[in-house]
């Protein structure tokens, strides 16, 4: 039995034990301080050759399209498109148990998506895109053909009630791009969305994008058939990853967040990197 002074000592010690979000001995206490850790590392020129700070699922996509995993990044990193970034080139976004963190220069462009592990906060997701030089050629061809993949349906079955609402909410979001349907888009995009493509010379906000819409010009961005995706639910946040395949041109990689804002489910950003030969590893 525990006189009343050591309940008091121990029970405020099994709430930090049994919390499961408590950052490991050592490591990074909070999201930003991981990705400070990890940017000092890029800079430093360091192969992080068995980093805590990579989760066991990451996987980090170069400019050029190529998409690397946790065992192919054991022994080297890929040159980053940014290094020694600025303050005012980084962006970062908090939705609990995931941080977001982008990066502008010029044409090139990262994100970097930060979730909180049981042991402490974990790289998931590290993607580049390299902007076009100068506007697309005209709208994508194909955009007045029905849309069934993804707007009807997809090969990706959800398995938890988050995943159910976002892919009810990514098929709604598509179909209201694919249609023109500026006022249903919206209810799917939070109001810090943005849109950065291989595809496009510019980043779309909420706001150009709906611009694109209502003029019927969807600057290099439109929907495309879903080849593959893998989704990590965070509660109140899920990361999507996916493959897609446009009618025309190369595959895309396709990095997403959704949040739960005021009980619907709304897209935050969507990078989206051309991989020429993505579809044959698939």
């Amino acid at each position: 039995m525990y006189t009343l002074t050591e309940m008091r000592l121990v029970v405020p010690i099994l709430l930090v034990t049994l919390s499961g979000c408590a950052p490991a001995p050592g490591g990074p206490a909070t999201a930003a301080d991981a990705d400070r850790a990890f940017v000092a590392d890029l800079n430093e020129g360091d192969a992080l050759s068995g980093s805590d700070l990579l989760d066991d699922d990451v996987t980090w996509t170069d400019r050029a399209g190529r998409t690397f995993t946790k065992a192919e990044l054991s022994n080297m990193l890929p040159q980053p498109a940014i290094v020694r970034e600025t303050a005012g080139e980084a962006h970062a976004f908090d939705y609990g148990r995931v941080h977001v963190v982008r990066v502008d220069r010029n044409r090139n462009h990262v994100l970097r998506v930060w979730v909180q592990r049981p042991a402490g906060w974990r790289l998931l997701v590290y993607q580049e895109v390299l902007s076009l030089e100068s506007p697309p050629a005209g709208a994508p061809p194909g955009l007045e053909r029905e849309c069934v993949n993804p707007c009807k349906s997809i090969p990706y079955k959800p398995e938890t009630i988050n995943e159910r609402g976002v892919i009810a909410a990514y098929q709604a979001l598509e179909t209201a791009a694919h249609g023109a349907d500026v006022d249903n888009w919206g209810r799917y995009v939070a109001d810090e969305f943005v849109v950065v493509s291989s595809n496009s010379d510019k980043v779309l906000t909420k706001q150009g994008r709906i611009d694109g819409l209502r003029k019927a010009a969807y600057g290099g961005v439109s929907p495309s058939a879903l080849v593959s995706a893998e989704l990590f639910d965070f509660d109140n946040a899920v990361v999507m990853r996916a493959l897609h395949q446009p009618e025309t041109g190369s595959p895309l990689q396709i990095g997403r967040v959704w949040i739960n804002r005021n009980g619907e489910w709304m897209s935050v950003l969507s990078y989206q990197t051309a991989s020429p030969g993505a579809a044959e590893r698939h």
